[in-house]
């Protein structure tokens, strides 16, 4: 098992938010630099944000892939998509990878997808190797 370690980096460039539909509010926006990460459950997405909130949404996560900037957000695995600034470590295991994130929350990678999460996060991230 081998385990990476990263640092903060600066935030992330302007981004066009994230229009979403909540039945108590109506419409509203959402920075995607907020957002921490997005897991799939079967048709619907739930959306975790940095100060704790969990959204249920109706749609997948092709259809939230396009409006996140590639630059700041890693597809770990065929349910899951990570703001990459909120990546704390990475962890190597038997059966892939885990991602340990700055909220304490830990997400599995896929063994087919380690590689390319890894030299990703190697990128902007020179202390990695």
């Amino acid at each position: 098992m081998s385990v990476f370690s990263f640092s903060n980096r600066a935030t992330p460039t302007e981004w066009p938010p994230l229009k979403l539909y909540l039945r108590e509010t109506g419409r509203q926006l959402f920075s995607v630099a907020d957002l921490v990460y997005l897991q799939a459950v079967a048709n619907y997405s739930w959306l975790n944000w940095a100060d704790g909130r969990r959204m249920l949404m109706p749609r997948t996560l092709k259809y939230y892939s396009p409006q996140l900037p590639t630059e700041l957000f890693i597809r770990l695995h065929r349910n899951c998509v990570v703001n990459r600034h909120f990546v704390e470590r990475l962890e190597r295991t038997d059966t892939g990878g885990l991602v340990h994130l700055t909220t304490g929350e830990v997400l599995t990678v896929s063994r087919r997808r380690w590689t390319l999460v890894r030299r990703q996060l190697a990128n902007n991230r020179p202390n990695l190797n």
